[in-house]
């Protein structure tokens, strides 16, 4: 199983929201710094409790994580970024035009939208429409 960084920060938010200190019983901070081994089918996290000092050795079973991405999508919270597919052709444009603006998303979408004039985003003439 792959995973991507939303399903790993869904896994990480569980984790904390289950996870107290052995020794004190306060709320261990967990993050992605705390991820020491990521495999197909475990976790293996490295914690201190802020209270008490302890560190704590993790080692998190991800069975039943396959249909995360399921059911996030099923209530419409699931981030486009982490399911984008793009065709081989539109990476090669997006690498010459980030080439192109010295690899700066700032000269990139300046660029795009100087381009981009008052007719483009005028709505259409509908007398026209028949």
């Amino acid at each position: 199983m792959e995973l991507d960084p939303h399903t790993l920060q869904q896994i990480i938010q569980r984790i904390y929201q289950q996870m107290r200190c052995p020794q004190c019983s306060k709320r261990v901070p967990v993050d992605f710094s705390s991820v020491r081994l990521a495999a197909d089918d475990f976790l293996l996290l490295q914690l201190k409790c802020d209270a008490c000092d302890a560190f704590i050795v993790l080692h998190a079973s991800l069975q039943g994580t396959e249909n995360l991405d399921t059911a996030e999508s099923d209530t419409g919270l699931a981030n486009a970024s982490s399911a984008l597919h793009l065709s081989e052709e539109e990476v090669g444009q997006l690498r010459a035009a980030l080439h192109e603006s010295d690899g700066s998303f700032e000269k990139l979408f300046s660029t795009y939208a100087d381009e981009t004039t008052d007719e483009d985003l005028s709505s259409p003439d509908i007398s026209q429409i028949a």
